[in-house]
């Protein structure tokens, strides 16, 4: 299964496409570049695989494709009736900045697509997809386990004294 990709381009610089290699680094050779203003472009990622979008002066949007990997924190776990979201197998994770987007639709889809396109002053924006549901998340760029202490040396230092 594979899902589709549309992207388009308002933006006043060319954007470069990097599909998957095999976890190489995206190289410019393999990079399908999306014209300015007026620019599309497709791409199709598989499972298990990502593609990187770079727009210029704005940084990297990156698609994963994850198959039924779940981000379990974001279903209603303990409800009698889940909602479709929650019922789809198939699960994507578009990340841009601090910004992510988590995709879900049915296995049984022909085809699934998603239409992002790119505006006058780089901001991505998701146009339609063709089955299941998006929903915006928040995942931490850096997760800290709690096992570290606050203090490095192990030790809290003592509060000051007040003078009376």
């Amino acid at each position: 299964m594979k899902i589709n990709i549309e992207i388009s381009n308002q933006y006043g610089y060319n954007i470069a496409v990097y599909p998957y290699n095999n976890g190489a680094l995206p190289s410019s050779d393999n990079a399908e570049v999306i014209s300015k203003l007026e620019g599309k472009g497709a791409l199709n990622v598989g499972r298990a695989e990502s593609a990187i979008v770079d727009i210029p002066g704005m940084g990297s949007l990156l698609v994963q494709f994850m198959g039924e990997q779940k981000l379990s924190e974001y279903h209603d776990k303990f409800c009698e009736h889940p909602d479709e979201f929650d019922q789809c197998e198939q699960m994507v994770l578009i990340r841009y900045k601090t910004s992510e987007l988590y995709w879900r639709f049915p296995s049984s889809s022909d085809n699934p697509q998603v239409t992002l396109s790119v505006n006058d002053v780089g901001t991505v924006c998701v146009g339609k997809t063709s089955a299941g549901s998006i929903r915006q998340v928040a995942l931490p760029e850096l997760f800290i386990p709690p096992v570290f202490s606050v203090h490095p040396m192990g030790y809290e230092p003592e509060e000051s004294q007040q003078s009376e």
